[in-house]
Formats: structure tokens, sequence, C-alpha cells
């Protein structure tokens, strides 16, 4: 298929911009995870839909791709759940790759799935759950999160495009494919997702939506292998146009497998299956709808916002008043501030 991303850049001014704003290497970045999440949602089954909706209300799957990025800090056990260390040129072995206690993406995949659909779990915990495998599922399809050298890239300095510095950081291999790749081509979420829409029909890569967790770390190791260079290297236009098209793959991959995931899972469940959670009753033919936005009824409740993450929390949630740094404001100041709500979900 015929790269024509060229034409379609915006300024490169503009490009830079987002790069500034995007932090410390964490996988693929909040655009690459809310691609991913928007390719996914379009392939949804009409009962995953309504299942999705009882765990997350009304918010759109893209909305909490993220989440597992922003309470990292605040929970340094997840830390390690995000990656997997498989040597270069080497192929996934769990005992050496993924031990317990720190375990690592390709089981927490597994685990989270295991609890999303536990019949006796709450609806937080499922919920949480959710939005951890949205998120690692994204993870496992980034192949510098699936190599142990050099802390997955990060250790590997590199110039990008004739530039030392990707937006506020000095570039390095993985903050490269996590956000510059991305970020590069200029593309928003929904015109890069409808870009990954056209590629699933051209390449047909709807037959290749299974597969599991350990295939999948396999698969981006090999990826990262090919995509790997020696500490100062110079990425050109050339390492750009040829990487652009495997994060394309990997990114509408992930989406597919996402989907089918989940229409596997709690697609085959029903709001009966979620009894302990309290699913609320929503039609059949209901689906998911963007949240919504400054103003509304829930603007004045005071939040606790923490200015590490960049997020906030609503009262009677997990880290409410609990982060090791933060304060009160009403929620409509938060937004105004640019706090975002954590997990995507406004307060009520």
């Amino acid at each position: 298929m015929v790269n024509n991303f060229s034409m379609l850049r915006k300024p490169i001014a503009i490009i830079l911009v987002f790069l500034a704003m995007c932090p410390a290497s964490f996988g693929w970045g909040n655009e690459g995870h809310q691609i991913i999440a928007t390719v996914a949602a379009d392939h949804l089954d009409e009962t995953t839909k309504v299942m999705i909706q009882s765990l997350l209300g009304n918010n759109h799957l893209y909305s909490i791709a993220s989440w597992a990025d922003d309470i990292r800090r605040d929970r340094r056990e997840t830390a390690t759940w995000h990656y997997v260390d498989i040597p270069l040129g080497d192929k996934y072995n769990s005992s050496r790759d993924c031990a317990l206690p720190e375990s690592c993406v390709v089981l927490k995949i597994n685990d989270f799935l295991k609890l999303l659909t536990d019949k006796n779990a709450t609806r937080d915990q499922r919920a949480e759950a959710l939005k951890f495998i949205v998120h690692f599922v994204g993870d496992i399809h980034q192949p510098l999160h699936a190599v142990k050298e050099a802390k997955g890239g990060n250790g590997v300095h590199v110039r990008f495009l004739g530039d030392d510095k990707c937006g506020r950081y000095d570039c390095n291999l993985h903050g490269v494919w996590d956000t510059s790749l991305i970020l590069r081509t200029g593309l928003g979420r929904q015109e890069y997702s409808q870009h990954l829409e056209e590629l699933i029909q051209s390449q047909k890569l709807g037959s290749r939506d299974g597969g599991t967790p350990e295939q999948w770390a396999n698969e981006s190791a090999q990826l990262a292998g090919a995509a790997w260079v020696p500490d100062g290297a110079s990425l050109d236009e050339q390492y750009y146009h040829r990487e652009n098209k495997v994060v394309d793959r990997q990114m509408a991959l992930a989406g597919l497998r996402l989907a089918k995931l989940l229409n596997d899972s709690i697609g085959k469940m029903t709001p009966r299956d979620f009894g302990s959670g309290q699913a609320p009753n929503i039609p059949a033919q209901t689906s998911a709808v963007p949240p919504v936005q400054v103003g509304g009824a829930a603007s004045n409740i005071k939040v606790w916002v923490n200015p590490r993450s960049m997020v906030y929390h609503c009262p009677d949630t997990q880290w409410y008043g609990k982060t090791k740094s933060g304060e009160y404001m009403s929620e409509v100041d938060a937004r105004q501030k640019g706090y975002r709500p954590a997990g995507g979900r406004e307060c009520r």
C-alpha cells in the first residue's frame, strides 16, 4: 500500500507542540492508545458495547485508553505490567521474562481478562480490569515494549529526522516509537483510525485478529529486532517511512485483537452476569458516547487534582485526597486548568 502521509501532514509547528506535551515514554503515548481503542470500538459486537457501557457509563472506549498510564506514578506496583523483557533475537520465556511478583504485560492481560469475566467481582473491579486490558493490548503491540535491551530502547539515544530533541525531551528509540512516528504524520485520532480501517480492508488484516498475548509478544519482539539501531544513530526519512508502516500495522492489529478479546469474553455475557455490579438497564442498540464537556451538572463538584499526573479524582473513588501531592478544587476549575478526569469519567 502506498504511504500518502506526506501529502496529509499538518505544519511541523503543530506537531512539535504535540511532541512537547508528551511525557517520557509510556507506551504508544495517549494518541496511539486512543487510536487503537477507536479502531477496536468499530469492531465490537452490540452486546459487547452494552456490557462495556454497563462498566464505563457514557464514556467512549478511547477516553479510558490511557488510564493505566495516568495512575502509574501513584500505583508503582503496576509499572512492570506495561512491558515484557524478551532478549533481542529470542522468544518469550515466562520463567525468565515474566517472573513473579513483578509480572509483565503477557500475564497481566490474562489476569485482568479473568477478573473482567468474574461474576463475583464488583463492578469497580471489572471496570478497572477493562481499563487495564484496553491499555495493555495496545502496549504489547508496541515492539519496544517487548525487548529487554537498553530498557526497551529507552537507553538508545538517537536523532530523529535531524533533531536531537523530541519535544522537550532528548530523543531515544523507545520514545520515537511511542509518539514521534505517530505524531509525525500530523493525523488526528479520527483521521488515523480511518486510515487504519482502510489498511485493515486492503491487507485483509481481519483474518489475523486472534492469537494469544504470548504470540503477540513474540511478534513484537521480532519487529523490535528489525527496528533496532545502535546508540547515537540517526533516524532518517527512510527509517521513518519504513517503520511507520510497521506502526500502522501493529496499531491496526491491536485494535482488531482487542475487539475480538472483548467480543469473545464479556460479549458472551449478559447484564445478569454482572449482577453484583448493578449494571444499568441500557437498550440493546445503545452505543458508547463521548464524555460530557465542562459545564454539565457535575461541574461544581469538588475534585482532587494531582499535579504530577495532571488528572483529577472524583469523590468516593480510590485516590480521592490520597495521592502524595494534590489539592481540592471544583471540577470546572480543574478542567479549565488542563486536568483530565481519571479514567475519562466525569464526576456525578
